[in-house]
């Protein structure tokens, strides 16, 4: 009788795991697939540029120093009340800092006419003319779809008898809508404003050698 009522028990033990297991599952099934997250890259909307300079000058761009909310992959939003809001579902492929100084190499190299333009870290096998380096104060979506930039940066010659000069730039630049294809659109636009300068300063510095 003992061994009887020790199977039984046995088998309703067995069932009960079973039910706990399977309900959990059985719930994600009714509620369905988690969106599927979506990947951005900088640059990819940017109007191409005009080759007009053809300067064969090699150009390191980066490091680029970055805001808490831009050194993760999630895309930013600041909200009304001062709250940045990160967009679990929609990032920036590999992270910001790698999307934003790869977009501005590629983007001066054509603005340029060079061939040497690289982004940092690099392992490029000839020596610069000259270095681009970036702070990042603000670059954030506001709560009203405007883009708002403040960006920090210096023109290094390497050259021994020239001091670096620094710039600002401190501007907001309008969104077509609050998708987040509209979010990167912006950022490109700013970006391509911000590589003309660059290239601006790097002819002008050029033309005055």
């Amino acid at each position: 009788m003992t061994g009887r009522i020790t199977r039984t028990f046995a088998m309703t033990s067995t069932s009960q795991a079973i039910f706990l297991v399977l309900v959990p599952l059985l719930l994600v099934g009714c509620i369905g697939r988690s969106p599927d997250v979506r990947h951005f890259v900088l640059g990819a909307s940017s109007s191409p540029v005009s080759v007009e300079r053809a300067l064969k000058v090699a150009v390191l761009v980066g490091p680029a120093r970055l805001p808490a909310y831009l050194e993760r992959s999630q895309i930013a939003t600041l909200e009304g009340d001062g709250e940045v809001f990160l967009d679990e579902f929609n990032r920036w492929l590999g992270g910001f800092e790698e999307n934003f100084v790869r977009a501005i190499s590629l983007a001066l190299a054509r603005e340029l006419g060079s061939d040497r333009v690289v982004a940092a870290p690099s392992k490029a096998p000839f020596p610069f003319d000259y270095q681009i380096r970036l702070h990042v104060d603000d670059m954030i979506v506001e709560g009203g779809g405007a883009l708002r930039v403040r960006v920090r940066w210096a023109l290094i010659p390497t050259s021994q008898d020239a001091a670096p000069e620094f710039f600002v730039m401190d501007e907001r630049f309008s969104s077509d809508g609050s998708s987040p294809a509209d979010v990167v659109r912006a950022h490109d636009a700013a970006l391509s404003v911000l590589v003309r300068r660059i290239a601006d300063e790097i002819s002008r510095f050029e033309t005055t050698r």
